[in-house]
C-alpha cells in the first residue's frame, strides 16, 4: 500500500469547507495552524486527542496521562518554532472515575505546564461512558519563521533533537511487561516524562529546510515527510539513536530494536532537515546552545523507497496499520511479522 490513509481522510475532508482567508500554511504542510491576523506575531494553534493510547492502555498511570496529554500539544507548537501562549484541556469522564484518579491527572498537567513555563487558559469538562482527554494549545512566532514540513530538498541532512523509542518502552511496559511485573511497569511508565523541545525549535528554525515532530514514531514522521515532499531518505540508524529504556526492554524481550522506531506511539523529538551547507553553522549553534542533535541520514531523492543502513525497505505492511487494526495484540504482532521480515542489519 503505497498511499497513507490519514492524508487521503483529511483530503477528503478538508475540501469540504472553505479555508480561512487568514490562514497561512496550506494542509500537511504544518503540526500547527498558522494564522495571520494583522498582530507583530502570527498565531499558532494545534488541538490533540489521546486515543490509542488510553483505549489500548499503553499509558495507563493518571499522571502521565496529564503530562503526555498537555505535552502532546506543546510539542506540535515546538515543530512550528512557536512560544506557547497557554493550552485548554478538554476532558469527559465516568462516575467510575476516583478523586485520586482525577487528582493525579491535574498533577500532571500541572506539572507539565510548569515545566514548560505556561498556563492553562480554559478548556471544557463533561461526563461520558469513557475517559477521553484532548489538549489544545496557543502559541506565536515570529512572522519571518518559516518552519514546516514543506521543503526538504536533495542532499539535506537528517537530524533528531534526542534518541526515539522511550514512548514504545512504555508501551511495552504496560502491555507486556505489566503482567509480570506490575511494580517495574510503572517505574518504567512514570519516567516517561518527555519534553516538547520549545527552546531547541528557536536555533532549529533558523536553519532547517522541514520539521515534524515524532509523536508518531520515527518511521511514520519520516514517511509522512518524503510523502508531502514527493522524496526519499537514506538513514544510518545506530543502537545509539534510541533511547536507553528502549535498547533495555528490547534486549529484555527479545524484540527487534526497530520496533521502537515503527510502532506508532512515539516521544515528542523535532526531526528536521537543515541544508548541507548549513551543517557547520547549524551544529555549532546547537552546541553553543547546549542542545543535543543527531545526525541520522540525508535526504536523496534519487531512492525509489526509504533505505536504512544500506537496505531499501517497505514500509507498506505497516503504513496504515493504526487506520486497518483496532486490536492490540494484532496490531503488535502485525509490528513484528514486519520487523522479523527485514534483513539481519536492519533489525539493530
Amino acid at each position: 500500500m503505497n498511499t497513507i490513509t490519514e492524508i487521503e481522510k483529511i483530503t477528503q475532508l478538508v475540501s469540504l469547507f472553505k479555508r480561512a482567508p487568514y490562514q497561512k500554511n496550506k494542509i500537511y504542510e504544518t503540526d500547527s495552524e498558522i494564522i495571520d491576523l494583522g498582530l507583530e506575531k502570527d498565531i499558532a494553534i494545534t488541538s490533540d486527542i489521546l486515543c490509542e493510547e488510553l483505549e489500548w492502555k499503553l499509558i495507563s498511570d493518571p499522571y502521565i496521562i496529564g503530562w503526555i496529554n498537555t505535552v502532546s500539544s506543546l510539542s506540535d507548537l515546538a515543530a512550528v518554532a512557536a512560544e506557547p501562549l497557554g493550552v485548554l484541556i478538554g476532558l469527559s469522564q465516568p462516575d467510575s472515575i476516583s478523586d485520586d484518579f482525577a487528582k493525579k491527572f491535574w498533577q500532571g498537567t500541572q506539572d507539565a505546564l510548569k515545566a514548560h513555563q505556561t498556563y492553562l487558559l480554559g478548556g471544557d469538562t463533561n461526563d461520558s461512558e469513557k475517559f477521553l482527554v484532548s489538549c489544545t494549545a496557543v502559541g506565536q512566532r515570529a512572522k519571518s519563521v518559516q518552519l514546516s514540513r514543506k521543503g526538504m530538498r536533495d542532499g539535506d541532512l537528517i537530524y533528531l533533537t534526542g534518541p526515539v523509542g522511550m514512548g514504545v518502552a512504555t508501551g511495552f511496559a504496560n502491555f507486556v511487561i505489566k503482567s509480570k511485573s506490575a511494580e517495574m511497569a510503572a517505574q518504567i511508565e512514570h519516567s516517561f516524562q518527555p519534553k516538547a523541545r520549545l527552546a531547541e525549535a528557536q536555533v532549529i528554525s533558523r536553519y532547517a529546510s522541514t520539521c515534524i515532530d515524532t509523536s508518531d514514531a520515527l518511521l511514520a514522521a519520516l514517511d509522512f515527510l518524503c510523502a508531502i515532499n514527493q522524496s526519499q531518505v537514506n538513514l544510518n540508524i545506530k543502537p545509539s539513536h534510541f533511547h536507553p529504556m528502549a535498547v533495555q526492554i528490547a534486549a529484555q524481550l527479545k524484540v527487534p530494536l526497530i520496533l521502537f522506531a515503527s510502532i506508532h506511539l512515539g516521544e515528542f523529538e523535532l526531526l528536521f532537515t537543515v541544508p548541507k551547507n548549513c551543517q557547520n553553522d547549524f551544529e555549532r549553534d546547537m552546541k553553543k546552545n547546549n542542545f543535543g542533535f543527531l545526525n541520522i541520514g540525508q535526504v536523496d531523492s534519487s531512492l525509489p523507497n526509504m533505505h536504512i543502513n544500506g537496505t531499501s525497505i517497505d514500509l507498506g505492511p505497516i503504513r496504515n496499520l493504526l487506520a486497518d487494526i483496532k486490536d492490540p495484540a494484532f496490531y503488535l504482532q502485525s509490528q513484528q511479522q514486519w520487523s522479523t521480515s527485514l534483513p539481519v542489519q536492519l533489525i539493530i
